[in-house]
């Protein structure tokens, strides 16, 4: 084997092939919905290049297969569940509240407020996220229609002449 040969077989596939690109696929499926990582640092530059596709190549892929598009966006919704439970987790959690002082148990407000800083970014993360479903517009009456801003015009009432 020739080095220049050799030097071709180093670094990431050239071509992805269909093995490689479904194992790409699954991982960055998986960190997405199970571990509701971002495709940016699943695939960042620290990635495994030899596993891991760039980001280019990952929207590529999208762009060309619906059904992987669909996959993509049924992660991305388990994601959003999974954080909005971690909100859940974080505001039910107590355990931290209280500490032991000299003076008896008193609140620890550090810890409070940055429990809140936690909700409130994943809360303001989430309605980006998924604006119809978390977001703080809600919309019971239109159904995302516009709304006709003309007042209605009404037929001349016999009765407006008396």
């Amino acid at each position: 084997m020739s080095i220049k040969n050799k030097r071709m077989e180093l670094g990431r596939p050239k071509y992805w092939t269909d093995e490689l690109k479904k194992n790409a696929i699954d991982i960055v499926l998986h960190k997405i919905s199970e571990e509701s990582k971002s495709l940016r640092s699943i695939l960042d530059s620290k990635r495994d290049k030899k596993i891991l596709p760039s980001r280019r190549v990952f929207n590529e892929w999208l762009s060309e297969d619906a059904n992987l598009s669909t996959q993509y966006a049924h992660a991305c919704e388990l994601r959003a569940e999974n954080i909005f439970d971690d909100i859940l987790d974080i505001a039910d959690d107590t355990s931290r509240d209280k500490r032991v002082t000299d003076a008896g148990e008193v609140a620890d407000n550090e810890v409070i407020q940055r429990s809140r800083l936690r909700v409130d970014a994943r809360k303001w993360y989430l309605s980006k996220l998924s604006p119809k479903k978390y977001g703080d517009k809600l919309d019971v009456t239109t159904d995302g229609e516009k709304i006709n801003s003309q007042p209605p015009i009404f037929g001349n009432n016999p009765l407006d002449g008396q």
